[in-house]
């Protein structure tokens, strides 16, 4: 089973046991949304400034091309509305999968893994270069 459909399953399977509490509290907190600028359990992160600084962008599917991107959150954050794409310098994976990342679109030109867990800076080789990512499943 893919990993969005991993996802999927566990979600609807919390949604039913919680649903009722849920839908008294339900509030930004409650939800676990990709790409809402905030680095969540089972997301990836790609961050403005380095040591997981400044906004995040942040990634529960693979995202091929980040050209269209943008830096959102968390609100008045370094680089906030600034293009993802070649602006990223550093990343924490906060997944259960490893993720890679690539200096050019489709997982082209230099590729990196990090490990689950792993939050650092990146790279000479990938700082202010990335331009896409997946995980493995």
């Amino acid at each position: 089973m893919s990993k969005t459909l991993n996802k999927i399953a566990a979600g609807c399977v919390a949604a039913v046991s919680v649903g009722a509490a849920l839908l008294v509290t339900a509030g930004p907190a409650a939800a676990n949304t990709e790409r809402n600028g905030y680095l969540e359990t089972s997301e990836f992160g790609l961050y403005y400034n380095s040591y997981q600084g400044g906004c995040v962008f942040d990634l529960m599917s693979s995202d091929w091309n980040f050209y269209n991107n943008l830096f959102v959150g968390p609100e008045d954050c370094a680089g906030r509305n600034r293009v993802t794409n070649d602006d990223t310098a550093s990343y924490w994976n906060r997944d259960t999968y490893t993720w890679k990342v690539a200096t050019d679109p489709n997982l082209a030109g230099l590729v990196g893994s990090l490990p689950p867990g792993y939050a650092g800076n990146a790279s000479l080789n990938f700082k202010n270069k990335i331009t896409s990512a997946t995980f493995l499943d």
